[in-house]
């Protein structure tokens, strides 16, 4: 859709002047008269149509000049693509609800209900995202599809841990599913936030061949690796390694959560992050269109010059 927009509008505002000059000027062809004897003789005597026109020459140049101001404004026209209601980032979250993720993970909380309640304040946050849930263990499963019902979704986080799958820690699967839930996607930016606590332990597929694939269909992935320390460099199971590779892979990154506010942290960054990377997909092309205007306040000066030189001459 094509926009209309002025590069310099402040400069529109000596358009106000135009009237004013225009009504200044259009009693100055009657100043300085001299009054010779009597007019009765000629008091009904209609006017040429040379002077009532003559004065129409100053509206001319009154366009003329307001065209000139208009040009200086530097008028544009062209697109601006820029993010729309209605228009936002399709998310599949995909959600580690294996028995690893009932420890301890600070405040007397497990790593599960840290989880979940940062998990709702992201779909709170969500206004025009699509988002789909992945839940998994040694295996996985689409708990939504992409919806905007995003209390729906909220109800399936918080119902996640009850589901009866096999134990283990199946990260090449859930990242699968997840690019799968996304492959019929037009969005134009898709992406997959898998937060796991443990490393690839069961399903049949490799998590690098995820990523791969998530890579081909411009899927980015930004992996989150729960951990606890119970020393100085422990991360208990978490693969980082794996987890690095996956997100470098697809354009995404890895984050580790530490505690249950590093967690909330990590899924705000990604949330700014992604806002960031759409905004920069954003067409902007504008082409100046003010020389049309220059163009056309010249001809309007140079007719009203024409004009005064040939119809409406004056004998000395």
């Amino acid at each position: 859709m094509d926009d209309f927009r002025f590069a310099t509008p402040w400069v529109l505002v000596f358009l106000a002047l135009v009237p004013v000059l225009t009504v200044l000027a259009w009693p100055a062809r009657r100043r300085g008269a001299v009054r010779l004897g009597s007019l009765a003789p000629a008091a009904g005597v209609r006017p040429t149509w040379r002077v009532r026109l003559e004065p129409a020459l100053i509206l001319v140049r009154a366009a003329a000049v307001a065209l000139l101001v208009v040009a200086l404004a530097r008028p544009q026209t062209g697109e601006a693509a820029s993010e729309t209601e209605g228009e936002g980032i399709d998310i599949v979250l995909g959600f580690d609800v294996s028995a690893s993720m009932t420890q301890q993970f600070g405040s007397g909380r497990t790593r599960l209900d840290a989880a979940k309640e940062v998990l709702s304040q992201f779909l709170q946050a969500r206004t025009n995202d699509r988002v789909g849930l992945v839940a998994f263990q040694g295996s996985s499963m689409t708990l939504s599809p992409l919806t905007t019902d995003y209390r729906a979704i909220d109800a399936a986080v918080q119902r996640a841990e009850l589901l009866r799958l096999a134990d283990g820690t199946a990260i090449g699967n859930a990242l699968g599913e997840s690019v799968n839930v996304l492959r019929g996607s037009n969005a134009a930016s898709r992406i997959v936030i898998l937060m796991t606590d443990g490393e690839n332990n069961a399903g049949d597929v490799e998590p690098l061949a995820a990523a791969r694939i998530a890579e081909r269909l411009g899927v980015r992935v930004y992996t989150i690796g729960v951990v606890s320390r119970t020393g100085p460099g422990s991360t208990l199971n978490v693969d980082e390694r794996a987890l690095r590779e996956i997100a470098n892979v697809t354009g995404g990154a890895y984050n580790r959560a530490e505690d249950p506010q590093a967690l909330q942290q990590v899924y705000e960054r990604i949330d700014q992050l992604e806002k960031s990377q759409f905004a920069a997909d954003e067409l902007v092309r504008f082409d100046d269109v003010a020389p049309w205007f220059l163009a056309t306040a010249a001809l309007l000066l140079t007719l009203e010059l024409s004009l005064r030189a040939t119809v409406f001459r004056r004998v000395a």
